[in-house]
């Protein structure tokens, strides 16, 4: 199963951040990138060194960061205390470089190709409960 480092090594994803569990129960984060900055991105969310969500958007690093507390992802979000209450520490690696190519004269967008993708390869649990949700 790819970790952390596997993600970076062989796919280009830098680590922006972290959740916490607080004394008083609640989930905070931590961001090592700008937050307010929008661009599109492909991110992975860890508990450890297991890969539980794969996800993409074009809001920039604020999605994400922001599944502490995503009233519309409960599964992410539960996910997310659970693993915290449980003493793992969750991680977001993000991957926002080689997101386009050119193909006959056309600029492609990868993102969605490069998310199912990995959705296929890691089988996140998190992204399993929002299939069965649906």
């Amino acid at each position: 199963m790819p970790t952390p480092q596997t993600l970076a090594n062989d796919h280009g994803f830098s680590p922006i951040g972290s959740f916490h569990l607080q004394r008083d129960g609640s989930v905070s984060r931590t961001a090592t990138v700008p937050v307010t900055r929008r661009r599109p991105l492909v991110y992975a969310i860890f508990a450890d060194d297991q890969c539980r969500y794969v996800g993409k958007t074009v809001q920039g690093y604020g999605r994400p960061l922001g599944y502490h507390k995503n009233d519309v992802m409960t599964a992410v979000r539960d996910g997310i205390r659970s693993e915290l209450r449980n003493g793992r520490r969750v991680t977001v690696h993000a991957k926002t470089e080689g997101l386009l190519a050119k193909h006959e004269g056309l600029e492609l967008n990868l993102i969605e190709s490069i998310e199912q993708a990995l959705i296929r390869r890691l089988d996140p649990a998190w992204n399993r409960q929002r299939l069965s949700l649906a």
